[in-house]
């Protein structure tokens, strides 16, 4: 599954669905915070954020500022036009759908009744090849307005949020259907026409534009007919939360808006900490942008009475920072609530900030950890956990404390910092690249696309030096010294019988059914793919499984020994590994997904927690 997973969607479909609601939401902004962002990434908070905030304003010659009518600014309203038209959606016009309430040249739809008409709505369509409509898009925007009006328009819909928060009574749960019965109303008319079906529309919004979305879902079994009932429901840092399970609610864990309400009314967390989880919510994704951070930004309590943590709010960082993690090779590793951390910093922040689980005002966060790198040169770091680690593009930089980890580099030249000596690590490499790296505690680092490690060296007897070693076929490289790799026997993508020597040895089975028979010392057992027999032969042991690794067998399996279970399917947020076992007659099966391993005389009894590792 994945952390976007949605009603009963694979996970394929979840992450289609997401990308269509994500690519309406932005549109329905109309690109507002271009110059924000732009202004951001090159500037950033610190000392930039003078100019960062002129450009927000005014623009410049590479993005256009909230003030309109710049002429050295681009056009990045056809920007999101061109956007939305690329992921295969085209805005459908009020004439089209019979409609006669208000719209601007853009074809935003405007709320229809008084307190209610600086709501905003954009109505798009999907079309194959010949021009049949496929699905409807429905996208709310949230607190502001065009460039025109953003000032008269964001306070009204700053009333309909302090409504929302402070009653009347269902005000937030009544919002859509009050701003644009009509209009829904005449979409779903013209959606029946066309062979539609609710199941064929797709609602989305951003804050103001969330509560929208739960609105519409509260209303959709009574209202319009019921015609909205089946329809999918996709909000972005809403404050509010549909008790129904209608609704996929995502947001940033700080975001000061993002569940400011619980469910739909107002206490005193709404100006605190707001991190109580739902149901329908994802609780546990990180924007890791200058704000977050930063420990002087951080002295100010969070709070959404606390302007500087908005910065986490606006749209665009959704945009980007949520589609990486759509994008993600771990993708299918995450759950609902699996902790992410996203990599949202600007240029100059990046060059000294390391990108980590700070865990700053939430609640404590559990199980493996996730972050992801931008696409420049980030600096990454793990904990003492459980990480994965991707860098995606650019030249990344890794560190980790610890425990048992994945790191993908991506592309570029990537570089692994162990902040300690080669010589307390051990560092294998299975000839089909992957890096392994295995330090005193035990925890190991599967690595790809690593170009380099670097160590820290004792140094004129009272000093350190960090030093530099290039991973090569043979050894890792430091000027003219090579340092091999650890022992290991190698199989390939046959059917192979490997046995370690006695000294302790790394067996890589690879690809294939193979065989794998260890010696007296504390042998690494890495079967691979296929369906292999692992036999230990004394010593503590390590079996490693990553993957879809099949149906293995263990012969031999002592409780000194550890299994480690590092991207396994079918974790599912559920690290007791009580979840996965179970007594097959005298033996004992872990399963994972289609995977399994089987403990050859082993009742399952005898397993403890201190010898299993799922991450």
């Amino acid at each position: 599954m994945g952390v976007y997973d949605y009603k009963n969607l694979g996970t394929e479909d979840s992450k289609a669905l997401f990308a269509d609601a994500m690519a309406i939401t932005l549109y329905s902004y109309h690109n507002l915070d271009n110059g924000f962002a732009v202004g951001y990434q090159q500037n950033g908070l610190g000392l930039g954020l003078p100019a960062t905030l002129v450009q927000a304003l005014i623009g410049s010659t590479n993005s256009q500022g909230v003030i309109p009518g710049i002429p050295w600014n681009p056009d990045s309203e056809k920007a999101a036009l061109d956007a939305v038209q690329k992921a295969g959606w085209t805005p459908i016009s009020a004439s089209t759908l019979g409609y006669d309430g208000k719209v601007d040249s853009r074809g935003t739809f405007f709320g229809e009744k008084a307190g209610y008409t600086t709501a905003q709505a954009e109505v798009l369509g999907k079309y194959d090849d010949t021009g049949k409509l496929l699905e409807i898009g429905i996208a709310f925007r949230g607190t502001s307005g065009p460039r025109e009006t953003l000032i008269t328009d964001s306070i009204g819909d700053l009333i309909n949020d302090l409504l929302s928060a402070f009653g009347p009574k269902d005000y937030a749960k009544n919002y859509s259907g009050e701003a644009f019965g009509t209009l829904l109303k005449d979409v779903a008319a013209y959606a029946g026409s066309q062979g539609l079906t609710g199941k064929d529309v797709l609602v989305s919004g951003h804050s103001l534009g969330g509560i929208a979305v739960n609105s519409m879902a509260d209303l959709s079994n009574d209202k319009w007919s019921g015609f909205y009932k089946d329809a999918n429901y996709l909000a972005y840092a809403s404050p509010t939360q549909s008790p129904s399970d209608k609704v996929l609610n995502i947001g940033y864990e700080q975001d000061p808006v993002y569940r400011a309400l619980d469910g739909s009314s107002f206490n005193l967390s709404s100006l605190g900490v707001h991190d109580t989880p739902h149901e329908s919510t994802a609780d546990n994704i990180v924007s890791f942008n200058d704000y977050y951070a930063s420990a002087l930004w951080n002295v100010l309590p969070f709070s959404i009475l606390n302007l500087p943590t908005w910065v986490t709010h606006l749209p665009t960082g959704y945009g980007d920072g949520m589609t990486r993690i759509l994008e993600s090779k771990f993708y299918d590793l995450t759950t609902r609530d699996s902790t992410i951390v996203v990599a949202n910093l600007s240029d100059p922040a990046k060059a000294n900030t390391w990108v980590q689980d700070l865990n700053r005002n939430a609640e404590a966060h559990k199980g493996s950890t996730f972050i992801i790198g931008s696409d420049g040169a980030d600096l990454i770091q793990g904990g003492s956990g459980n990480d994965y680690l991707e860098g995606r593009a650019g030249n990344d930089t890794f560190r980790d404390s610890g425990g048992y980890n994945i790191i993908l580099g991506g592309s570029g030249y990537n570089t692994l910092d162990l902040q300690q000596s080669l010589k307390n690590v051990d560092v294998a490499n299975d000839g089909a690249g992957t890096l392994y790296i295995r330090d005193s505690h035990g925890g190991i680092s599967m690595t790809q696309d690593i170009g380099a490690l670097v160590s820290k060296e004792s140094y004129l007897f009272f000093f350190n030096k960090d030093v530099t070693h290039s991973v090569t076929d043979k050894g890792l490289l430091a000027g003219k010294d090579l340092t091999a790799y650890a022992s290991s026997v190698k199989g390939d993508a046959g059917d192979n019988v490997l046995k370690a020597h006695a000294g302790g040895d790394w067996l890589f089975g690879l690809d294939g059914n193979d065989h794998l028979i260890g010696g007296k010392g504390n042998d690494v057992f890495v079967g691979g793919a296929g369906n292999d027999l692992m036999e230990s032969g004394g010593g503590k042991n390590t079996f490693l499984f990553t993957g879809q690794f099949g149906q293995d067998k263990i012969i031999g399996y002592q409780a000194t020994d550890k299994l480690v279970f590092m991207g396994v399917d079918g974790v599912n947020g559920q690290y007791d590994f009580h979840e996965h076992a179970k007594a097959v007659g005298a033996d004992t099966v872990l399963s994972f997904g289609g995977d399994s391993v089987t403990l050859v005389g082993v009742g399952l009894n005898s397993l403890s927690a201190d010898g299993i590792v799922i991450s």
